[in-house]
This record gives structure tokens, C-alpha cells and sequence, in this order.
């Protein structure tokens, strides 16, 4: 208990940096987490013996490094949990914020990676607000190819698509989305690539193709080796 006090603490003084563009109040901590002044005072005091933050009485409160680290953490794991229970299971988008609230301080960081992976390693959460990467979203970047770059003949899986929501959704209609296999079928010399995905071929520009990340696999008679099959 003591160590989700600490993480809601450090996730509201995040939050209220973030907002006011300077140091958080103790006033203003009371107000979000519903909790006396006084209460607010000892947590802060025990925040910075740990090194978590810096308190200025009259002031405000500031984070450390580790504090900031820590702090990101937990936001991090907030907003890809809202994301999934808003996006993948349909919850609406209070009671996904409230249910978030309650699931980041359980969920395993392996756990989260997992989550976030399946997600195709979103941006945005249901809030507009970035999401921070995870080091599952940097071990795509800098492992896998992205899809402007692949030769023609080649084939994948796609593990993360960096573009805007509306991007997104189209290449959702035309049956590109994170987990589907595709096979480069030609490169064009104005810079455009046809891919073929779920027996559908899609012309794409670079500027498109620059943005998705592809697991390289081989082909089995003709076919994309995809995930879980022999």
C-alpha cells in the first residue's frame, strides 16, 4: 500500500509540473488526490528523505532525477493500460482512466512491454497525450527494418506503425495493421512501394513506408512464415 501511495504521489506531482510549468503545490496536491494538507506535507517530507523529490516550503515540490524517473515510469504504464482498455476492450473512457488508476500499480513491467507490443507500441493515449517509450518500443526502432527500406520479394510482420491516428485507421481499412504479414511485391522509382497483405496489394508512399517498422521473416513455400505456426 505504502508503495502505490508513492507512486499516485509522484505521478500527481508529475502531472502538476507538467501542467502548471513549474513546481507543484501542496495545495494543489491535496486537491487531486482528496487528502488533507498536513497529509500531503508528511508524504512530501518522506519523498525527499527517499531522494524522490525537493520540498521548498512555501515553494513547491520538485523531482529529482530518480524521482522524475520514477514518476515517468508510472505514467507510462497508466496511459498504455487506459489505451487498451479504451481501444482494445471497448471500455469508455472514464472508467478506463479510473480502472488504469487502480491496474498500473499491479501490472509487472514484463506485463506492460507485452501489452504495449500487442498495441503495435501506441503514441497517444486516449487523452492526446504522448505516451513515453518503453524499452520495447526502442528495441523495435533500432532492430527492425523499416518498410521503405526493405528490397522487393522480401516479407514481414508488422511490429509498429509511428504515424498520426487518421494514418493509421486508413491503412487499418486497407488490412496494414500491427501482427499482418506482408510481402514487398515492387519499389518504384518516384519512391512508392507495393505490398501485399491479406491477399490485397497496397501501393504506399515513402514518406508512409518510413514510418513502419517490419520483422523480417522468410517464406515457406510461397507463404509468410507468420507468428506461432510450423
Amino acid at each position: 500500500m505504502q508503495s502505490e501511495r508513492i507512486e499516485e504521489y509522484l505521478e500527481t506531482i508529475l502531472y502538476l509540473i507538467n501542467k502548471n510549468k513549474g513546481p507543484a503545490k501542496t495545495k494543489k496536491i491535496a486537491d487531486e488526490l482528496k487528502v488533507s494538507a498536513p497529509s500531503v506535507t508528511e508524504m512530501v517530507q518522506k519523498l525527499a528523505a527517499e531522494g524522490l523529490v525537493k520540498y521548498t516550503p512555501y515553494y513547491g515540490v520538485e523531482l529529482t532525477e530518480a524521482g522524475a524517473i520514477k514518476a515517468s515510469k508510472i505514467r507510462r504504464k497508466h496511459q498504455v493500460l487506459e489505451k487498451f482498455l479504451a481501444d482494445v476492450l471497448g471500455v469508455n473512457k472514464t472508467d478506463a482512466h479510473k480502472e488504469a488508476c487502480e491496474l498500473e500499480h499491479a501490472v509487472s513491467d514484463t506485463v506492460l512491454e507485452q501489452v504495449c507490443t500487442f498495441m503495435g507500441h501506441p503514441e497517444i493515449c486516449p487523452d492526446g497525450n504522448p505516451i513515453g517509450q518503453g524499452k520495447c518500443c526502442t528495441t523495435v526502432e533500432e532492430q527492425y527494418p523499416v518498410l521503405s527500406e526493405m528490397q522487393e520479394g522480401s516479407c514481414g510482420i508488422v511490429s509498429m506503425i509511428k504515424l498520426p491516428p487518421a494514418d493509421k485507421d486508413r491503412l487499418i481499412s486497407l488490412g496494414l495493421m500491427v501482427g499482418e504479414s506482408l510481402v514487398v511485391k515492387r519499389k518504384q522509382h518516384k519512391g512508392s512501394i507495393s505490398v501485399l497483405t491479406r491477399g490485397t496489394e497496397i501501393a504506399l508512399g515513402n514518406e508512409i513506408a518510413s514510418k513502419i517498422f517490419v520483422k523480417p521473416q522468410r517464406m515457406i513455400r510461397g507463404r509468410v512464415r507468420r507468428r506461432g505456426r510450423h
